[in-house]
């Protein structure tokens, strides 16, 4: 079916554009008006195919894209680098997958790790399953050096420094198992730091010093009700010699990593299911060492041995080449270009016009008409979570009933209607597709708001402001609009009180800034999908924020003491969670600041924006405090976590999860909202588009007719 071209409108007026588009026949009078919006706010299509003539030039770049062979994929957020360990996002993932190859692959139906189509021809685990030997097979960079199993050991060596580095261990979360706080062995005698000295992965290129942390401590209901009579002073001095004599070291999970021959032997502190199905993600995807800069980040664009090369990589788009130094089957495709397009509208009617080949995120109501317009429109399963991170450093969020006031507060139902049919409410921090489960999980994530008022009084909370992050002007796979997302979401927090505090942050800012250890930052509006088929995949991102926090702690009381850190001299303060778990009433300052002042960020959020609850409701009666179960420590959630992954099977692991799973409700470093799916719009040209569980395809295998 043939559209008729825009040519005319783009230079004639607003009329002339919907009289074009009203006689095309795969366009709605809905469409219609939605295009013609969005002409008006000054979007021009043609920016997507380079070209000033939409009529002529669909048909000139078609018979480029003919005879080049060039697929054209739009997604919704930009790739703000191209390192995968620091970048760890879907945008950035789905251009790395392209060009880096990883020593091990997921199964496509079962998500077990394997050999076929990575860089192994061989891969064993000794029978007490702490030694994995990689046999790698002849591959070369694009840049035609050889693969050497010393090439893959200096990424290990990387990975280590950046999750054990002061200024990056925040960033780098798939690193953080392997090497980071808290998932490997703890030391005997770690409450003392001088106890055991550290035993290196390696000889780390940048020094890193060997991860260890800070316990969590716990203060019991009577020494918190102690504590809560106590002088501030008093008790800000109690808690930091508390915390300064809880000290805890751990081995990191990678102990060794050497190569032998063409192998690479990589020894474990413990046996671990998790280990090999982490190695499977784009993150750990194997970059050519001469990248590596003295501060172990790269020197530019990553070269990798996959079937194709960064040509260029420019204000959020990237051309990719096919790479003729590819050792497996050469590509159908010449060339792979990878835009952005923020909005689920621009991204359809570019793929209407002809300008791109297949889009990602596609809005539920445009559904129909591609598929009566022979558009596939595969989609993906609801292999994620949509959450709002809580930061238990911040001096309110420290309260555990605060923490659990917000997961009773939030109407996840309201929230379904941004995203398409499949996408479920989340009960647990863990997609159900493990059929792990708690019996209690709905006891901390049932929607009750009369328990929510009485839980902040139980706090003492008192109109204190909470500073709640979430991405603006971009589209996720876990979030098309977070404008809306926001909006809904936070008007079920101010109906219980909460004073929120909104704080849109562009897409640039966004992953630094709610990744980063600080106690300013309170709520972020985040999502993920699984990137490996582990409960790891989805503790490990919630609890990510928590491990940096401890590990710069580590690093800092591990250092000698006449060092300056990156981040604090050693005598410092640095923001802690060790309050996290206990009841202590807030003694935060109050604040008048309006708990609602939406900020919209393009013209078609505006209108679920505008809308805003009323913040001066109040309930009645008044609210009265409630008896609140204590919280588990999170040292004994770590503690937890390592025993099920050190598990002898699934079935064993599925178990241990359970407590796991229980724990983290109880503990409530995150609300879970959604598991949440998401579909792809791809043009009829297009034969052999496979989508992913964790939303990252590979194009190296498609054909354009």
């Amino acid at each position: 079916m043939q559209h008729q071209p825009y040519a005319s409108s783009a230079v004639g007026s607003s009329d002339a554009l919907l009289r074009a588009t009203a006689g095309s026949s795969g366009l709605s009078r809905r469409a219609v008006l939605r295009f013609g919006a969005l002409f008006s706010a000054g979007l021009a299509l043609s920016a997507c195919s380079g070209q000033s003539s939409a009529g002529s030039s669909a048909s000139a770049s078609a018979s480029s894209a003919d005879a080049r062979r060039v697929f054209r994929f739009a997604q919704g957020a930009a790739p703000l680098g191209l390192d995968p360990a620091l970048f760890p996002v879907a945008s950035t993932y789905q251009v790395t997958a392209q060009i880096l190859q990883t020593l091990l692959v997921a199964n496509h139906y079962t998500g077990d790790p394997e050999v076929q189509d990575s860089l192994c021809s061989e891969w064993t685990v000794s029978d007490d399953r702490l030694v994995h030997t990689f046999v790698l097979r002849e591959a070369h960079f694009s840049n035609g050096s050889a693969l050497t199993a010393d090439a893959v050991v200096q990424n290990f060596q990387r990975w280590q420094a950046l999750a054990t580095g002061e200024g990056t261990a925040a960033l780098a979360v798939p690193a953080q198992p392997l090497f980071a706080w808290g998932f490997g062995v703890p030391k005997p005698g770690s409450s003392d730091p001088s106890a055991v000295e550290p035993a290196p992965v390696q000889a780390s290129p940048s020094g890193a010093a060997t991860p260890g942390a800070t316990a969590s401590v716990s203060a019991s209901a009577s020494a918190s009700a102690h504590a809560a009579t106590q002088p501030d002073d008093k008790k800000t001095s109690k808690k930091a010699d508390a915390q300064s004599s809880a000290v805890q070291s751990f081995l990191p999970l990678v102990s060794s990593v050497v190569a032998k021959g063409n192998s690479v032997v990589v020894t474990l502190s413990r046996p671990s299911l998790a280990f090999p199905r982490i190695l499977t993600q784009q993150a750990f995807g194997i970059i050519d060492p001469s990248l590596f800069g003295s501060d172990q980040k790269l020197t530019g664009n990553p070269v990798g041995t996959g079937a194709f090369l960064v040509d260029s990589f420019k204000d959020g788009t990237v051309r990719l080449l096919k790479n003729t130094h590819f050792d497996g089957q050469a590509p159908e495709l010449d060339e792979i270009q990878i835009s952005t397009l923020t909005s689920s509208d621009k991204r359809y009617f570019a793929l209407m016009e002809g300008h791109i080949d297949a889009c990602d995120q596609v809005n539920s109501s445009d559904l129909g008409q591609l598929a009566r317009d022979g558009y596939q429109t595969p989609g993906r399963d609801p292999f994620s979570l949509v959450y709002l991170s809580l930061n238990t450093a911040h001096p309110v969020l420290k309260n555990i009933s605060v923490r659990r006031a917000i997961s009773h507060a939030v109407d996840r139902g309201a929230l379904r209607q941004y995203y398409p049919q499949g996408t479920s409410d989340a009960q647990t921090l863990i997609s159900p597709s493990f059929r792990i489960k708690a019996d209690d999980a709905k006891d901390y994530t049932d929607r009750n708001q009369d328990m929510a008022r009485s839980l902040l009084a139980t706090a003492g909370y008192d109109n204190q402001v909470i500073e709640c992050y979430y991405p603006a002007d971009v589209s996720l796979p876990w979030m098309d609009t977070p404008q809306k997302v926001y909006s809904e979401m936070v008007a079920s927090l101010i109906e219980v009180g909460l004073n929120i505090k909104p704080v849109p942050l562009p897409w640039a800012e966004y992953l630094p800034k709610s990744r980063e250890v600080s106690s300013e930052r309170g709520i972020t509006l985040a999502g993920f999908y699984g990137m490996y088929r582990d409960p790891y995949a989805f503790f490990g991102p919630v609890l990510a924020p928590l491990i940096a926090e401890h590990q710069v702690r580590s690093l800092i009381a591990n250092a000698p003491s006449d060092m300056t850190t990156g981040l604090t001299k050693k005598s410092s303060d640095v923001p802690s969670s060790g309050g996290s778990d206990s009841n202590v009433r807030i003694s935060a300052t109050p604040s008048p600041q309006p708990s609602y002042s939406p900020d919209s960020s393009s013209p078609e959020e505006e209108a679920s924006a505008s809308a805003s609850p009323s913040p001066s409701a109040s309930p009645s009666p008044q609210p009265t405090a409630v008896a609140v179960a204590p919280s588990p420590r999170f040292t004994e959630i770590l503690e937890a976590i390592r025993t099920a992954d050190s598990a002898d099977s699934v079935d064993s692991q599925r178990e241990l999860y359970a407590k796991v799973v229980s724990q983290l409700g109880q503990f409530m470093p995150a609300v879970p909202l959604l598991n949440v799916t998401s579909k792809v719009a791809v043009s009829r040209e297009v034969q052999g588009y496979q989508t992913e569980q964790n939303a990252i395809e590979l194009f190296g295998k498609l054909r354009k007719s």
